[in-house]
């Protein structure tokens, strides 16, 4: 006799598969709802040396144009409409660094921001403005050539050098940044996630230096006539001649250094990176969301 009993069902392997489905579903989700935020300190500092004792070949900059479309790091209500959470001094952990730099004969700390963010990728993440120090805009051209125009009377409010000095520090983050100017430190900054923590950093340095300048000065000299049989069988009439003597001097400079570092980071780690006028001191923290 035969059984025509259906066999049961596998109610083990059917609520195995639903797990699994539910599982997927909650792994999609999780990055709309669980984004990872990070807390990133920035310290960017100078060297005190004379730059004409550098010897190196240094890098040209990214153009001025993505220079101008970044958000100045300085500036809170900037950063909080570019999506950023700017974060107040009693939160910062790299003081001891930022005071240790304040307090050393042979480095000048220009930048101490700090402020939060998602660990979205290069793209969807704002490009950092990072500029302070003295604005040249006074005395330089922006290619550095000196400004040679006949200076206008000076005010009361002018200072005695033509230069005005923004000094930045940790009490300035709330000031607005103006985005003209010919900064003594200007460039970009930017921070993101792609399978790892990435900073990358375009930024220059400028110093008032001397180099010599090339002038061509051109000093007429005497005829030199021929004797007259010469001259009839030359096609070519001499009417005078002119002597260029090459002369130099020399004149003020604003020579820019660049600095132009990508450096792949782990979280919790501080991470400094430098060149011979200048540095930065970064560090990257795990905000704990429990």
């Amino acid at each position: 006799m035969r059984n025509h009993q259906r066999p049961a069902k596998d109610w083990r392997s059917a609520a195995g598969l639903k797990g699994i489905v539910v599982l997927l579903l909650l792994s999609l989700s999780q990055p709309v709802w669980a984004k990872r935020l990070y807390d990133v300190e920035l310290i960017v500092f100078k060297r005190n040396q004379d730059p004409a004792s550098v010897e190196e070949n240094w890098p040209s900059q990214d153009s001025e144009s993505s220079v101008s479309r970044g958000v100045p790091v300085t500036n809170q209500r900037a950063l909080q409409d570019a999506g950023l959470t700017p974060l107040s001094p009693n939160q910062w952990q790299l003081n001891d660094a930022y005071n240790k730099l304040k307090n050393h004969a042979g480095f000048t700390p220009m930048v101490h921001v700090a402020w939060r963010q998602d660990d979205s990728g290069r793209a969807a993440l704002p490009l950092l403005r990072v500029m302070a120090g003295k604005d040249y805009r006074a005395s330089f051209n922006p290619d550095g050539t000196p400004i040679k125009a006949t200076p206008e009377p000076k005010t009361a409010n002018d200072p005695s050098d033509g230069l005005s000095r923004k000094d930045w520090d940790e009490q300035s983050v709330s000031e607005p940044a103006t985005p003209q100017g010919l900064y003594e430190l200007d460039g970009t900054l930017r921070v993101y996630v792609q399978h790892y923590l990435y900073v990358e950093a375009d930024m220059v340095l400028r110093e008032p230096t001397e180099r010599r300048a090339l002038v061509e000065d051109i000093i007429d000299m005497p005829l030199q006539r021929a004797d007259a049989a010469a001259n009839q069988n030359n096609d070519v009439q001499v009417v005078g001649l002119q002597k260029v003597e090459k002369q130099y001097h020399v004149e003020r400079y604003l020579q820019p250094y660049a600095f132009t570092h990508k450096r792949r980071m782990r979280s919790g780690e501080t991470h400094y990176l430098d060149n011979p006028m200048m540095g930065l001191i970064i560090q990257v923290r795990k905000v704990n969301n429990g």
